[in-house]
């Protein structure tokens, strides 16, 4: 039988699409999005794999039923558990990158404060009419405060949707500690805690299907990309593929269009090879970058430079030449756009979000131009003081500078820029900071 919390989710949602229904314009979107997402899920390989994922969750409350770990009383927990934490499960895991990623999406499901927390609340639900107005309210706070968070504009206003919020959550842990004493004496414990055991077991439960589902949807893609590069590759190759990947998410999520040329293999011994090669190479790259990641920490803070000139302490390095790089190209495209002139006022629209550069939300990146806005340069100081700047003087110039002050000249105008067209330099934009990976 629903709780009250339960009751007013499913009130909420039987209102929210009769709502999307009755209002032409909404149903003139909500309509055509109903049919493609059912055309993408009512396929035979899409239900295949649903059914199977039924079967075998119930498979695991039969065995349970079994030794006596589960009853009929926990069908609504159970198909909540299903459909609630299985099925986005079940999506997740086709993304993950190896079993250990799989095991740390079930466990941030089922064993994080957060998840205890919920359960907690759970316990008591609110009278039906406060769980009504309850749960838009903290929906509305919730996607207000993840969308003022995104920039440093909206963070300034985060307050107004995260205080309410967290009284809302102190309120509810109050009502639900009250309630919880008052009716000490009618909880039934055992069932309470068969939930929450519940809510634990089955989704680790799911973790084989999960994984095998994972490691299928990895080989078809890698399986269709090889006989996309090489149509004429015989199924004993195929095979020889599929063995080598030893049933391993992570291996068939390294096998990326860099090793393409495994699909050149024309025998089942050959194909191991090729795929134990791969293997080797991947181990290869993860110690260099291994190496990498330990010289940026071992040289964070030290003065000086290498044998090549560059610098020893490399934080920040390569997002920032990678951020510079960017707007070089933006400058360029809107050159003709902006009758022949450059740009000094869109660096936050350009490089946003700083962090795809590995950058922090202050990235600190200033771009000028001189007063006929005929010439550019951008420049950032990293975290050890030391500055990266590009610039040019135009469309298809490009000049780099790297100097322990920021650069008082203009591209093409001083020896402290050089000319990337023509020669190398300076060295800290010679070195290679990329990832290994």
């Amino acid at each position: 039988m629903l709780n009250n919390r339960e009751l007013a989710s499913v009130i909420l949602i039987g209102l929210l699409i009769l709502i999307g229904l009755a209002l032409p314009k909404w149903r003139e979107i909500l309509l055509p999005a109903f049919r493609t997402v059912a055309g993408a899920f009512f396929q035979w390989v899409i239900l295949r794999i649903f059914g199977l994922f039924v079967v075998w969750v119930a498979l695991w409350v039969w065995l349970a039923w079994i030794i006596g770990a589960w009853d009929l009383g926990l069908l609504k927990d159970t198909i909540i558990t299903l459909f609630g934490v299985g099925f986005p499960l079940l999506f997740s895991s086709i993304r993950a990158k190896s079993g250990v990623e799989i095991i740390g999406h079930i466990r941030r499901e089922t064993l994080t404060l957060s998840t205890l927390f919920l359960f907690y609340l759970n316990l008591e639900s609110l009278p039906l009419w406060g769980e009504l107005i309850a749960q838009p309210v903290i929906v509305v706070l919730s996607a207000m405060t993840a969308f003022a968070q995104r920039d440093a504009k909206g963070r300034r206003v985060v307050g107004c949707f995260s205080i309410p919020l967290f009284l809302i959550g102190i309120g509810m842990i109050v009502w639900t500690t009250l309630q919880t004493v008052n009716n000490w004496d009618k909880i039934n414990w055992p069932e309470l805690l068969g939930q929450l055991a519940l809510s634990v077991w089955l989704p680790f439960a799911m973790f084989p299907y999960l994984y095998v589902v994972a490691f299928y949807a990895a080989t078809e893609s890698i399986l269709k990309r090889l006989l996309w590069m090489n149509k004429d590759m015989p199924l004993r190759a195929r095979l020889g593929v599929l063995v080598g990947l030893r049933g391993s998410v992570r291996w068939t999520k390294e096998l990326t269009g860099r090793y393409n040329h495994v699909a050149q293999a024309r025998t089942f011994r050959g194909a191991l090879a090729e795929v134990r090669d791969f293997r080797e190479d991947v181990h290869r790259r993860h110690r260099r970058e291994a190496d990498r990641l330990a010289n940026l920490e071992g040289f964070a803070g030290q003065v000086g430079v290498d044998g090549t000139g560059a610098q020893l302490d490399r934080r920040e390095f390569d997002g920032t030449k990678r951020a510079l790089d960017f707007i070089h190209t933006a400058q360029a495209l809107r050159y003709e756009r902006l009758g022949g002139t450059f740009w000094d006022d869109l660096t936050d629209m350009v490089i946003s979000p700083a962090s795809k550069w590995g950058l922090p939300d202050e990235h600190g990146i200033v771009v000028e131009t001189t007063g006929d806005k005929k010439k550019w340069r951008a420049w950032r100081r990293l975290p050890s003081g030391w500055v990266l700047g590009i610039g040019a003087t135009g469309r298809f110039g490009e000049y780099r500078y790297a100097g322990a002050e920021p650069p008082t000249t203009w591209p093409g105008s001083s020896d402290e820029w050089v000319d990337a067209t023509v020669a190398l330099g300076p060295p800290d934009w010679e070195r290679n900071d990329e990832s290994r990976l």
